[in-house]
Formats: C-alpha cells, structure tokens, sequence
C-alpha cells in the first residue's frame, strides 16, 4: 500500500528552490513517504544536494550515470535509480506520451505499492516532474505533489488521459516512473 502524505509535513516546506530541481524535489518527497519517520533537517539544502547526486556520474546505486547538465533539469533515469533505491526494488521509465491512457493505468498501478514520478510537458518536451502520492476512488483520479507549487493536487483520470493535466502549466504525461 502506498504511503499517504505524512500529517505532519506541510507540502510547501518541500518547495522546490530554483527553476530546475522538480525532479530533486520529487525524490526528496518520495524519500519523506518511504522511509518514515525521516523529515530533510534543511528542505532546501537537502533538495539542492539531491539535485547534484542526480545529475553527477554516479548513480543512487554508485554505478556509472550518463552526467547530466543540471540547468535542463533532472534526467529520468537518475529519478528512476534513486526511486529504485528508495522502493527496494527494480523501477522503470515507461514513456506514456504516445498512449496517455495506457500511461494512466500504469500510474495507478504504480501506486498500488509506491508513489511514482511523472514527466510532465507540452506536445514537444517533458518540462516538470512531479509525485503522485496516491490514486483515490478505485482510480478515478490521483493526489499530486508539485514542487514548484509545493502543494498537493487531485486530478482527475480524464484529464490525464486527455492531455490536460493542468500543473505548472504542463498538460502532457510524458512518462511514468
């Protein structure tokens, strides 16, 4: 069973610092959901310190990483490793940006067991990375971290499978970890 928001941790205090850290901020917030009671001492320090880990050339599991210019970002496999780790098991990048239906039901899937990650973009790239924490009603819609609003959001299934997610700005699932 996935792990709900802790009651304890206001979304905001894990507010991503900077235009480029969603991804860090992403795994930060999985990191609170999986490995309770741990809370960041300094959520800013703690997110910027995750976000050089993610795009330096090794790995959450110290294996060699393709480095990663961190002014675009954080690169989904490094998100993908370090959710592996925090999981204890395998994770996969599936790109859903092709089928956003079939990407749906894998995000709920996923949250049967773990929050997952979520590449969110435009009709050209993934831009923004976010936390689903936990799908409500059998699945008819999904509680959300945004980073860069550092608040949690329902969206409904529709507007996943339609392309029009409606966080940040960003309407298009590009891939699910």
């Amino acid at each position: 069973m996935t792990p709900r928001w802790p009651d304890d941790l206001r979304p905001a205090t894990l507010r991503q610092p900077d235009q480029v850290s969603c991804g860090a901020t992403t795994v930060v917030a999985a990191r609170v959901l999986l490995r309770p009671p741990w809370r960041p001492e300094d959520a800013v320090a703690e997110i910027r310190a995750e976000h050089r880990k993610l795009t330096s050339t090794r790995s959450a599991r110290d294996r060699l990483q393709v480095p990663w210019p961190r002014r675009f970002g954080t690169p989904p496999w490094a998100v993908a490793d370090a959710l592996g780790v925090l999981a204890g098991e395998r994770v996969a990048t599936v790109v859903t940006r092709p089928r956003p239906e079939t990407g749906y039901d894998v995000l709920v899937a996923q949250l049967a067991t773990r929050p997952a990650a979520v590449y969110l973009g435009n009709a050209w790239l993934p831009r923004h990375v976010v936390l689903a924490v936990e799908a409500l009603d059998g699945g008819a819609s999904v509680r959300v971290f945004d980073p860069s609003a550092g608040a949690l959001v329902v969206v409904e299934a529709d507007r996943w499978r339609d392309q029009r997610v409606g966080i940040a700005g960003w309407d298009v699932p590009w891939a699910v970890i």
